[in-house]
């Protein structure tokens, strides 16, 4: 009997046991069981589900692209599945592409995948954690697993029909491709979501993978976790992106990334039994399904509101998507555009490291609800419009009260056009370069001031991050074309744009106090802090002293340009002998 037919058979009398054991157990009954994976309450997840019971992810296609484990000659060796023996996923619906039942050629990764996205398991335990329910983001979505050679051999080059809401891949390579350009070429023709895995950093030469380093695609970077105080790996504290664990930006042709940022690490379920959960490390490839689990719920929300539907345009949802996501996302300390420099850079959109910053998928909610039919001066909106020849700009006003310190956040997201064929070049001839400005009016209304604006050459997204004075004020958000002849040389540029103004979600956290970037709050910090303070930065001229305090060059520099527009957030540390803040705040 072949290895292939006996772990079916083995696999098969899994599902069945497991089947009669979950049978006893109801959500109900274990209402009060913590639930995991407990990271998703780090980046909103965990309210938004809670305030939202019925968003489950029903009537949402996901399709889930995966690399076999194993390659033989270059060939793929089908050991790419998820393990749908496991509790967590045996319920779910999820299709193989290559027709196969899924009980053989299991993947530990793509399992863990799966279990992120839509794990359903009332009945889970782990020897550090006890019971718990495991709950995915999206449990009820569809699923249609892709092996990743037959997907880019025969949807991307060969033109398979496609159809699905979000395109999720945990993989990448770090050279654009053809296929990687197919697949920017799918996101703009059909307008499905794609959101790729930016990499995991390993040497300081990283750059962000591609697909997810593309200009149609999101990408994920992941959050650095900690430790519980008895020094084992925890699950619910993190702090922020690291270099070495989250690779960064720019591309090689100059463009921002990651888009977003969000936890990796998590318990999640086992590709070789039918009940064992495993801890899984910081890896943009699990934080990945988080992100795409979100759009989902997303996506559920618009299709089953028909004034949300209404508003979106097929062609261009997956540009609503990355700027409701990109513009909800909470900005982590030391969040800055470009290059360490006193000023954000107009020509940079994203922080190099955050992107936007930190997933917020309660606050994504908020802001597509709440902002679909935004009165003029709201302070949250967001449309679709589309640029050309006729209409090269468009205008939304936002009416600020007083009193409150407050910031605007805005995106403008479009696609990037490619060739229909093999090797799918870009077609600039068929671009329209963007510009996503702000305008304050003057009390007398005879007067614009221009108060930001971002205008990349090479990014198709531009975001805009902006402290507002302290007294009511009139506002322009205006998104129009770069430069005046791109709009009689493109068809119609579809947008996606998105704003929020908000009070500052950074100002109490306490990653603030990490100096160096090493994930802790320890001593060293508070070392850095006093040699700041006292106007002493030059001593970092010392190359062994530096190294010595973890500072790199490029931190020393942000220190410098950065540090009295920062010092308010200081208040825990406004003396040297105040005491250091635990390294699990």
């Amino acid at each position: 009997m072949s290895g292939k037919i006996q772990q079916s058979i083995r696999l098969s009398f899994l599902l069945l046991a497991g089947w009669v054991f979950s049978a006893f157990a109801s959500e109900e009954s274990l209402r009060r069981v913590p639930i995991q994976p407990a990271s998703f309450a780090y980046c909103g997840i965990r309210d938004l589900q809670e305030n939202e019971p019925n968003l489950t992810g029903s009537d949402v296609a996901v399709a889930a692209v995966c690399r076999s484990m194993m390659y033989v000659n270059g060939l793929p060796q089908d050991d790419y599945r998820f393990n749908m023996a496991h509790s967590s996923l045996r319920g779910g619906r999820v299709f193989f592409e290559d027709g196969s039942n899924g009980l053989y050629g299991l993947s530990p990764h793509e399992t863990a995948v799966g279990g992120l996205l839509i794990g359903l398991d009332f009945q889970g335990n782990h020897p550090l954690t006890g019971p718990f329910v495991y709950k995915g983001v999206c449990p009820d979505a569809t699923v249609e697993v892709f092996e990743f050679w037959r997907f880019v051999s025969l949807t991307v080059f060969g033109g398979k029909p496609f159809s699905a809401d979000v395109l999720t891949l945990s993989l990448g390579d770090f050279y654009e491709d053809w296929w990687t350009r197919g697949i920017e070429r799918l996101a703009h023709k059909t307008g499905v979501l794609v959101v790729a895995s930016a990499g995991n950093g390993l040497r300081v030469s990283d750059r962000v993978l591609y697909p997810a380093g593309g200009a149609n695609v999101l990408a994920v970077g992941v959050v650095q976790s900690q430790v519980e105080p008895d020094g084992t790996p925890s699950l619910r504290f993190f702090s922020a992106p690291h270099r070495r664990i989250s690779s960064f930006g720019p591309t090689a042709d100059g463009r921002s990334k990651p888009d977003l940022v969000a936890p990796g690490r998590a318990l999640v379920p086992s590709a070789y039994d039918a009940s064992t959960y495993e801890i899984a490390g910081d890896y943009s490839s699990l934080a990945t399904p988080l992100v795409s689990g979100t759009a989902a719920l997303l996506f559920q929300k618009i299709y089953q509101t028909p004034a949300l539907a209404e508003r979106v345009h097929p062609e261009t949802r997956n540009c609503v998507l990355r700027a409701l996501l990109l513009t909800s996302a909470r900005k982590l300390p030391w969040w800055h555009k470009g290059r360490p420099e006193r000023e954000d850079d107009a020509f940079v959109p994203l922080d190099w490291l955050q992107g936007a910053g930190l997933l917020d998928a309660k606050e994504a909610y908020t802001l597509l609800t709440e902002g679909a039919r935004p009165e003029e001066g709201g302070l949250k909106g967001w449309d679709n419009p589309i640029l050309n020849g006729d209409h090269p700009e468009a205008v939304y006003s936002i009416s600020v009260p007083a009193g409150q310190e407050l910031y605007l956040t805005a995106t403008a997201v479009w696609n990037r056009a490619f060739e229909e064929r093999f090797p799918f070049r870009p077609l600039p001839e068929e671009d329209g370069d963007l510009r996503l400005e702000l305008w304050r009016i003057d009390p007398n209304q005879t007067e614009k001031i221009l108060v930001d604006a971002g205008d990349s050459p090479v990014d198709t997204v531009e975001h805009l991050y902006v402290r507002l004075p302290e007294e009511a004020a009139s506002y322009e958000l205006v998104v129009r074309f770069s430069q005046p002849q791109a709009a009689r040389i493109s068809a119609g540029r579809f947008v996606g744009l998105a704003w929020s103004v908000g009070p500052d979600r950074t100002r109490d956290n306490p990653w603030w106090y990490d100096l160096n970037e090493d994930g802790r709050i320890d001593q060293t910090d508070k070392v850095i802090y006093q040699i700041f303070e006292k106007e002493q930065s030059e001593i970092f001229g010392d190359p062994s002293l530096s190294e010595a305090l973890g500072l790199s060059p490029d931190r020393i520099e942000l220190l410098r340009q950065r540090w009295a527009d920062w010092r308010s957030y200081w208040s825990l540390w406004s003396a040297a002998e105040e005491a250091l803040l635990p390294s699990n705040p």
